[in-house]
């Protein structure tokens, strides 16, 4: 395994615009595609502290990911 392969449980950027953060890669499928999730559990989007268990999930080919 390459040292910049990326693999269950990395931490990702996704390469497109008006993406940002890092995500975990929560499962390669049989067709390549990466499920990715990245959580939101201490801040709301106004920055007030709150208990949210919201996920962000996407699901990505290889081109669009670059390992942390």
């Amino acid at each position: 395994m390459k040292d910049n392969e990326i693999k269950v449980g990395d931490l990702v950027w996704v390469k497109q615009v008006g993406i940002d953060g890092v995500y975990t890669v929560d499962l390669i499928d049989s067709s390549g595609l990466h499920h990715i999730s990245q959580g939101y559990d201490d801040i709301s989007s106004r920055g007030h502290k709150t208990k949210s268990s919201y996920k962000h999930t996407m699901k990505l080919p290889l081109d669009k990911l670059r390992k942390m």
